[in-house]
C-alpha cells in the first residue's frame, strides 16, 4: 500500500512538473493576411514556451454580443480584443483585469507606446489593456485630379479654410464633387476638437452646444450644405469613402489606413495617383484614433500565464503582425521603421489623436452615437437646422447614455 502511494505521489509530482497551461485568445476574424499573421505569432510563442501554449479562437458574427454572453456565462477566453469604442463599458463593469501590478513587477515599459494609445485603455487611472495596433484619419487626395484642374495640392499644414479654398477652386474649374464626407459623428469629432470644443463637460453632459463645438460641427456641415463642395459616398454611386476615391468620383476624402489596402487591391491604377497628408487643422491639430487592445479576462484561471502571453502579443507578436498584416504599430520603435510615405501622416496623427470614445457615466455611448448620426444625416439634407439638432441632442442625451 505504501509503495502504491509513493508511485501515485511520484506521478502527481512528475505530471505537475510537465503541466502545460493553455491560454485561449480571441477576437473577431480578420482578413487572410491578418489571420495568417496571428497564427504565425501563436506558432512562434508556442515553439518557444514549453509551459504555456496559446490557442487562437476567433469569434465570428456579432463579436461584442457573443463576448458579453460568454463573459456572463464564465466561458470567455483568457485574452481578447477590446475595441476602444466599448472599452469604457467593459472597464466599468469590472470584467477586465487591471495590469498595473504586472507592469510594475516586470518593469514593462509603457513609454514604448504612443501616449494616446496607452491612455485609450486607462480607466480610473488603471491600465486594462495594451493596444495591438491602431488607425488614425488623414486626408487622401488624387494628385492627377489636382494636376488636371491646376489646383495646389493639400499639405500637412493646411487649415480648414485651405481645404475649403482648394475644394472651391476645383468646383469653379469644373470638378463638381471635390470632397466625400460621411454623416458619422466620429468623423465630425476632429472638427469639434480642432475648433477648441469639447464632446462632454466636467459632469459628462454633452458639450456639443458650446460655441466652439458648434462652430466645428457647422463647418463640417457647411461643406455640404452651404459651399456645396462635399457629398456622401452614396451621392456618387459609392458604398463608402474608399470606393468613392477609387472610382475617382471625388478628389479628396478623410479616411484611415484601411483605404490604402482597399485601393491598392481594388483600384491599383488609382492607388498610384493617391497621396495622403495629415488632417487640416484650425486652432489645433486633431484627428481620430481607432484602436483595439489585448486585454485579460478578470476571471481567467491563469492570470500569470495570460500576462506572459499578452506581453508577447504586444512586443514580438506585434512585430510579426505589423510585418505580415501591414497595420500601424502601436509601439514607437516599430513605427519608426515604417518609412512608407503613405503611412507617415497616419503615424503623425497618433501624436495628437483623440481615441474613438466618448466618456459617459455608464460607459455606454452607442445609442447616443446612433441618434447623433441620424441628425447629422438630416443636417446634410437640410431636413433640420443645427440649432434644432443640438437642442434635441441636449434634451435626449441623458436618456441615450443611461443604458436603459
Amino acid at each position: 500500500m505504501k509503495k502504491v502511494f509513493l508511485v501515485l505521489l511520484t506521478m502527481v509530482i512528475v505530471s505537475s512538473l510537465f503541466a502545460v497551461t493553455t491560454i485561449k485568445i480571441s477576437g473577431w476574424p480578420g482578413n487572410p493576411d491578418e489571420e495568417a499573421a496571428i497564427q504565425a505569432g501563436v506558432e512562434e510563442f508556442n515553439s518557444t514556451h514549453s509551459d504555456i501554449q496559446v490557442v487562437w479562437e476567433p469569434i465570428p458574427g456579432n463579436y461584442l454580443e457573443t463576448l458579453k454572453t460568454r463573459l456572463s456565462a464564465g466561458t470567455a477566453p483568457d485574452i481578447f480584443y477590446v475595441d476602444v469604442y466599448f472599452f469604457q463599458e467593459f472597464a466599468s463593469k469590472n470584467v477586465l483585469l487591471p495590469l498595473d501590478l504586472y507592469i510594475k513587477r516586470d518593469k514593462f515599459d509603457l513609454n514604448a507606446y504612443f501616449p494616446a494609445l496607452v491612455n485609450a485603455f486607462k480607466y480610473n487611472d488603471r491600465v486594462y489593456g495594451i493596444a495591438k495596433d491602431f488607425s488614425t484619419l488623414a486626408l487622401y487626395y488624387n494628385k492627377e485630379i489636382f494636376d488636371k484642374y491646376g489646383v495646389p495640392y493639400p499639405s500637412n499644414n493646411d487649415t480648414w479654410f485651405d481645404l475649403l479654398d482648394k475644394a472651391l477652386q476645383l468646383k469653379r474649374k469644373g470638378f463638381e464633387t471635390p470632397i466625400v464626407l460621411a454623416a458619422d459623428f466620429n468623423r465630425v469629432i476632429p472638427f469639434i476638437l480642432g475648433a477648441g470644443g469639447k464632446l462632454v463637460d466636467d459632469e459628462l453632459n454633452t458639450a456639443l452646444d458650446m460655441p466652439a463645438s458648434k462652430f466645428g460641427i457647422k463647418f463640417y456641415i457647411d461643406l455640404v450644405t452651404k459651399y456645396g463642395v462635399a457629398v456622401e459616398p452614396q451621392a456618387v454611386g459609392a458604398g463608402w469613402i474608399g470606393e468613392a476615391l477609387g472610382k475617382e468620383k471625388v478628389a479628396m476624402g478623410m479616411s484611415g489606413p484601411w483605404s490604402l489596402g482597399f485601393l491598392k487591391g481594388s483600384y491599383p491604377d488609382v492607388y498610384k495617383k493617391m497621396r495622403v497628408v495629415e488632417m487640416p487643422s484650425l486652432i489645433k491639430k486633431s484627428t481620430m484614433v481607432y484602436t483595439v487592445s489585448w486585454s485579460i479576462n478578470k476571471e481567467s484561471r491563469n492570470k500569470v500565464a495570460a500576462w506572459e502571453v499578452l506581453k508577447f502579443l504586444v512586443t514580438r507578436g506585434q512585430e510579426i503582425f505589423v510585418e505580415k498584416a501591414g497595420v500601424l504599430a502601436s509601439r514607437k520603435d516599430l513605427a519608426s521603421k515604417d518609412t512608407d510615405p503613405m503611412k507617415i501622416p497616419f503615424y503623425k496623427g497618433a501624436e495628437y489623436a483623440q481615441p474613438w470614445s466618448v466618456p459617459t457615466p455608464t460607459g455606454i455611448f452607442s445609442i447616443a452615437n446612433d441618434q447623433i448620426n441620424s441628425r447629422l444625416k438630416d443636417l446634410f439634407y437640410n431636413k433640420i437646422t443645427l440649432d434644432e439638432a443640438l437642442k434635441q441632442i441636449k434634451e435626449n442625451y441623458p436618456q441615450w447614455i443611461s443604458g436603459k
